[in-house]
């Protein structure tokens, strides 16, 4: 009988673990794309994209292949059965395995945690957390980020209205070069901020880092300063530096590889009066970038005309 058992576990247990760990691992990750793929998470707990929330998008990819793995390697294991007379043998240097409750405890080690840990696990930050690890108002304690680059400008005609090298090239060739527009007509030249991104009411698009990289940068800050922009965040109080009580956080998570590095940061949000929101709840608000200078340094402080709830974005993190 007790041969038989351990038989029986040397049979199945590694089968087991690894589809366990597969399972757990597919359900974390994010669906490849394709419609195949998306219907499946559609109609499984698998591709639940819980991932997001703990790694960034490079390492993504290995919580894919890896669940892939581990579920090839259970299926291998289930056709292809292992030589289980080691850990039947009375002389197995295994001393654990030798025995069927060692054989389950070992089971348990390896799942319990990541079981647990995939089942109970908050997807998000709470008040508490982000207290803890100390929010960041200022982007000098941050990486250094430079300007986006504006698109490539269009050729524009001369100030003095003569023809360009091209034009010359042109008419060398015997081909009449276009007509010249009116002298009254305004030259159609690109805006530098074109680059942009601007919501449907023409409010510039911005993230929490976009402000406080703007603080201290004349280039970024020239591009947001005194514009109407829309920004999404959780909702914290501001605790420090705010005596009349009308300004609030903007917080957001800034990871650099995964949740262990996240660390909180947050644009300073003014207005008449605190959102009747809860705690950590998600925002969006609109309104005027401002960058003054108070205690001696240069801060993001966003003027709004508007605060209203809203859906977590796609990405809770920023990277």
């Amino acid at each position: 009988m007790f041969e038989l058992m351990n038989k029986l576990f040397s049979r199945w247990l590694p089968c087991a673990t690894l589809a366990t760990w597969s399972a757990i691992l597919l359900h974390l990750a994010v669906a490849p794309s394709g419609a195949v793929w998306k219907n499946i998470a559609k109609w499984t707990f698998l591709f639940s994209g819980r991932v997001t929330a703990f790694l960034t998008p490079e390492f993504r990819i290995g919580v894919l292949l890896s669940g892939l793995a581990m579920g090839v390697m259970a299926l291998v294991f289930l056709l292809f059965p292992a030589d289980a007379s080691c850990c039947s043998a009375a002389d197995c240097g295994h001393s654990l395995t030798r025995r069927s409750w060692g054989k389950v405890l070992t089971f348990l080690i390896l799942l319990l945690p990541i079981t647990t840990a995939a089942t109970f696990s908050p997807d998000g930050f709470s008040a508490s957390a982000v207290n803890h690890r100390g929010v960041a108002t200022d982007a000098r304690a941050l990486p250094m980020r430079t300007a986006p680059l504006p698109p490539p400008e269009l050729p524009l005609p001369t100030k003095d209205a003569t023809p360009s090298a091209d034009t010359n090239a042109t008419a060398n060739n015997s081909t009449p070069p276009p007509a010249a527009a009116p002298a009254s007509a305004p030259q159609q030249a690109q805006s530098p901020a074109d680059y942009l991104q601007r919501a449907f009411d023409g409010s510039i698009i911005v993230e929490v880092l976009d402000l406080l990289y703007a603080a201290q940068d004349n280039a970024l800050r020239k591009d947001f300063e005194g514009k109407k922009v829309q920004l999404i965040g959780q909702l914290m109080p501001d605790s420090t530096n705010n005596p009349d009580g009308t300004r609030f956080k903007a917080v957001r998570m800034f990871m650099t590889c995964c949740a262990a590095d996240a660390r909180p940061v947050a644009t300073l949000v003014e207005s008449a009066k605190k959102p009747e929101m809860p705690e950590m709840a998600w925002i969006k608000i609109t309104g005027t970038a401002t960058f003054p200078v108070e205690n001696g340094r240069r801060i993001a402080v966003l003027k709004s005309d508007k605060v209203e709830a809203t859906k977590p974005p796609e990405e809770a993190m920023l990277y």
